[in-house]
This record gives structure tokens, C-alpha cells and sequence, in this order.
């Protein structure tokens, strides 16, 4: 019997062993260190967005490095965040409904 059987009787996949997770999880760290690292050194070279003049507020914040990667974390943390206000505000259920609301 060359492949083992788990308890719902499907094969074994390469996923299912722990060390080839982790290896997968490292990939993806080493792939996103590569891919800061390049945002450092093209930041640092040319800038991303040549349409700005240079005596823009914004042309100097969109010059730092990992700008835009920092500006869409926080968007989409603050959304979240803004999400739940809408849902429960003050006690008061602004989007969401009763668990039995259609029964009524």
C-alpha cells in the first residue's frame, strides 16, 4: 500500500505534511523580503510617478519608500474599523438586522 489513508480515506496531499507548510510559508517571507527590497532600490533611484512637480506635498510622501504598500494597509484597516462602527453604533444596529428579523 503506497499511499497512507487519513480517516475520511482521501490520499495524502503534499499540504498535509507540516515541513512542506513551513517550507511554503518561508517561500512566501523570502518573496516578500524580494519584493520590499526592490520597492527600497527603485524608490531610491527614479520616482514611481513623474507626473507630480517636485513642489508637491504629495510628490514628497509618495517618495518614501514602501509608501504605497504602508498608505493600502492602513486604508484597509481603517475600513474595517469604519465597518464595524456602521455595523453596531452605540448600542444601535445601523446595517445589520435582528437574528430573527424575517420571522417577525
Amino acid at each position: 500500500m503506497s499511499e497512507q489513508k487519513n480517516s475520511t480515506d482521501e490520499p495524502r496531499r503534499w499540504l498535509d505534511e507540516p515541513s512542506n507548510v513551513r517550507k511554503v510559508i518561508r517561500i512566501f517571507y523570502w518573496f516578500c523580503g524580494i519584493v520590499i527590497a526592490v520597492d527600497f532600490i527603485y524608490s531610491f533611484v527614479w520616482h514611481k510617478h513623474a507626473a507630480f512637480s517636485e513642489e508637491s506635498k504629495l510628490h514628497t510622501l509618495e517618495t518614501l519608500p514602501a509608501f504605497y504598500g504602508v498608505y493600502g494597509f492602513l486604508a484597509c484597516v481603517a475600513l474595517v474599523y469604519v465597518s464595524k462602527l456602521m455595523r453596531d453604533l452605540n448600542g444601535k444596529k445601523l446595517l445589520m438586522r435582528e437574528e430573527n428579523y424575517w420571522d417577525k
